[in-house]
């Protein structure tokens, strides 16, 4: 009977294969949502003030919720503006990023329902200032309590640009 294997060693056998195709299933799930929600392309300085200025005529009545200084830095929220009425709840919060230095354009879409899991401490990176969204006193509950709005609008004549808004 020495040739037996015995039936501990094949449990921890089978949670160590069981775990291994759980991490690589989660990590093609999580390049999977990557893929679907980033989307990267060249764009000339003109096409991109094009496309921020389609985007920014939505709220052309509106003032950011975020507001930064000339260096990047956080200055203040502005959560007092009033309510809009009977508007819908965001579901999507949308990044778009202009590179001038590489002439790349990024569009990124965040589910809301992944922001209010809180993943990585629900920090926000402003130009290398990471900041709490406890920070800026707000919650993902105030920023659906606003609807559809401006987040942020980091422009820089002849750098990068930066609008975040919910739709």
């Amino acid at each position: 009977m020495a040739g037996k294997i015995k039936t501990w060693v094949w449990v921890v056998v089978g949670v160590v294969v069981v775990g291994i195709l759980g991490v690589v299933a989660m990590a093609a799930l999580a390049a999977y949502f990557f893929a679907q929600h980033i989307d990267t392309r060249a764009a000339s300085p003109m096409e991109a003030a094009s496309e921020f200025e389609e985007v920014k005529a939505r709220f052309s009545d509106q003032k950011p919720l975020i507001e930064l200084d000339d260096r990047g830095r956080f200055v203040r929220t502005n959560p007092d503006r009033p309510l809009p009425r009977g508007t819908t709840k965001p579901t999507e919060l949308h990044v778009l990023a202009f590179d001038a230095d590489d002439g790349r354009m990024v569009r990124m879409t965040i589910p809301f329902w992944l922001l209010r899991l809180k993943l990585g401490g629900s920090r926000i990176d402003l130009n290398g200032d990471r900041v709490d969204l406890e920070d800026l006193h707000l919650t993902v509950e105030d920023l659906e309590s606003f609807g559809p709005t401006l987040m942020l609008d980091r422009d820089l004549p002849g750098q990068d640009r930066v609008l975040v808004w919910s739709q």
